[in-house]
């Protein structure tokens, strides 16, 4: 009987000692980065640090047995972006064949060319290569470290909160909408989060054909949308509530497909207090909430201004002979891209990576006609 409850004794002894030493290991920040690694990471959305590229864009007009007159194209160059110090796109290199005019418009520099034709089955073409450098950047921020509506800078409210274009703030629908998913909340992140988890929650990607994007109210009620008929929504029900909120636009890549293609998602801002603020950016589609990812790159951002916004997406003009073509024939306009370059660093990034050295006080605010619409 006793040696029994020795050999107890000894057993509960051991299994303490076992679970102290357990809990020494746990505590030590080596032991605790090989278990995260080996049972967290896996589970966790990462990003590659940063991105090189280079990627050949072309622009194809076809004349399809008709007479085209002449023709213009205007396409915006990208520009170098940066936050609170650390640069997120870095243009590299940029050409082009031909070689463009260049149009300072809108504070942005255009590149346009124009010509005659073409004529029965020939093309006219345009080639633009990018060279780009992108970092990942994550504004991972705290509820309790952002502002409330009433905090947001009187200029952004002035330029981003009435309807713009495609993006229909005041109709019943989207305020009605934007009402019942924001409800009371005033925190300015808190009411972003609620509005992208509806949007994602409610609104089924759909692949819209290269015409004019759908309006906000349309997409709302289809409840289908692709990434920049999402993005217009999502600025609708923020502005509704008060918060500005534009498009950003440009071209993502798609390592699974290897593939370029024309991208939209939301810029928006938190203040932080003390008069200071940041801009962010949402996508929807690609389930990134403030987060600015590195397979993209911006190469327009809506100022407010409806005729600026609808300007870049008609990027191709031409007037032609309407005799010379059959019945519901017209000339037309594509685009493709083709991936020459894509590099990922080796080093990957995730949310509580940045969450680690994100200091928000050095956070600062970024200051017969035929017109084709080209859908980027």
């Amino acid at each position: 009987m006793l040696a029994n409850e020795k050999r107890k004794a000894v057993k509960i002894i051991a299994i303490i000692v076992v679970v102290i030493i357990v809990i020494i290991l746990l505590l030590n920040p080596g032991v605790q980065g090989v278990l995260k690694s080996i049972f967290i990471d896996p589970f966790q959305k990462s990003y590659p640090e940063y991105t090189t590229f280079t990627v050949e864009r072309t622009l194809t007009i076809e004349a399809n047995g008709g007479t085209v007159f002449n023709y213009t194209l205007d396409l915006p160059v990208p520009e170098d972006i940066s936050e609170n110090g650390n640069e997120l796109q870095e243009l590299i290199s940029i050409s082009a064949q031909p070689n463009p005019a260049i149009d300072d418009r809108y504070s942005l520099d255009w590149m346009e060319w124009e010509g005659y034709g073409p004529v029965g089955q020939s093309t006219r073409t345009v080639t633009i290569t990018y060279q780009m450098r992108i970092s990942t950047f994550i504004w991972n921020i705290g509820t309790d470290k952002v502002g409330n509506i009433s905090d947001i800078p009187a200029s952004l409210k002035s330029a981003y909160l009435d309807d713009e274009w495609r993006i229909i703030v005041n109709h019943p629908d989207i305020l009605q909408r934007s009402e019942a998913i924001v409800g009371d909340r005033t925190n300015v992140k808190d009411a972003l989060s609620a509005i992208y988890d509806w949007i994602t929650g409610n609104i089924d990607y759909s692949y819209s054909s290269p015409t004019l994007p759908k309006t906000s109210v349309e997409t709302l009620s289809s409840g289908r949308g692709d990434c920049d008929e999402q993005a217009i929504l999502f600025c609708a029900l923020a502005r509704a509530a008060g918060i500005p909120a534009w498009l950003q636009l440009g071209v993502l890549y798609d390592p699974f497909l290897e593939a370029w293609g024309g991208h939209g998602w939301v810029q928006t801002h938190l203040p932080l207090g003390g008069g200071e603020g940041v801009n962010v950016t949402i996508d929807t589609v690609n389930s990134d909430f403030l987060v600015w990812r590195p397979n993209r790159f911006a190469d327009f951002t809506d100022d407010g201004n409806a005729s600026h916004l609808n300007d870049y997406y008609f990027s191709f003009y031409c007037s032609y002979d309407p005799t010379s073509y059959s019945e519901g024939e017209t000339p037309s306009f594509g685009q493709e891209f083709e991936a020459v370059e894509y590099q990922e660093s080796e080093n990957r990034v995730r949310m509580d990576d940045f969450a680690m050295f994100f200091d928000i006080s050095q956070l600062l605010i970024l200051p017969g006609t035929f017109q084709v619409p080209a859908r980027r």
